[in-house]
């Protein structure tokens, strides 16, 4: 809570006379100061009005928030969404790359009748960007289960060949082992 919104609140609340009012603000002032210096001021995650968060980023988190503005599909509060890209700090190439595929996949998703998109900046303060991690994490579940599945029945076919020497079995544990490194890559 601002300052300004602070004091308006503890006037409101408080409902001195009209004649009082120099000294309620006095009061609130000196209590959102006190209350400050105990820990207990602003929120810090909220932008403060007039400060350009864009211009305090790095050469480089500028660039990246470019690419991530011009994929993100609803564009409102782009300093408040600077605000939130400083805050994730010097992420990898890698990892600017997933938020701004996420912000792509966003932008394109058709939402329920109704329904309102997310900000920029509370869609990065949620880190809703690993919303799209789960179909990527998905698909290493499935490629482990595919990969435990042909290691288990590789191992059966192998234990049944130990005990019997069939050769037919050979030609199975060959296509068993090229299915495993097929599912590999």
């Amino acid at each position: 809570m601002s300052k300004k919104r602070f004091i308006q609140a503890v006037i409101i609340r408080s409902l001195p006379e009209l004649s009082k009012i120099a000294q309620a603000i006095k009061y609130a002032e000196g209590l959102y100061d006190s209350l400050g210096h105990h820990g207990y001021g602003a929120d810090k995650s909220i932008p403060n009005e007039g400060k350009d968060y864009y211009d305090e980023l790095t050469p480089r988190q500028r660039q990246w928030f470019t690419g991530f503005w011009q994929a993100f599909n609803y564009k409102q509060n782009r300093n408040g969404a600077a605000m939130r890209w400083a805050q994730l700090g010097e992420l990898s190439d890698d990892d600017y790359k997933i938020i701004i595929e996420a912000a792509k996949k966003e932008g394109i998703k058709q939402l329920a009748q109704g329904q309102a998109r997310k900000m920029a900046q509370g869609w990065l303060h949620e880190k809703r960007y690993n919303d799209y991690q789960a179909q990527n994490q998905n698909k290493k579940a499935q490629k482990n289960h595919v990969l435990n599945h042909l290691n288990n029945e590789l191992n059966a076919i192998k234990k049944l060949y130990e005990s019997s020497k069939d050769e037919a079995l050979l030609k199975q544990i060959e296509n068993l082992e090229q299915a495993m490194r097929d599912a590999r890559v």
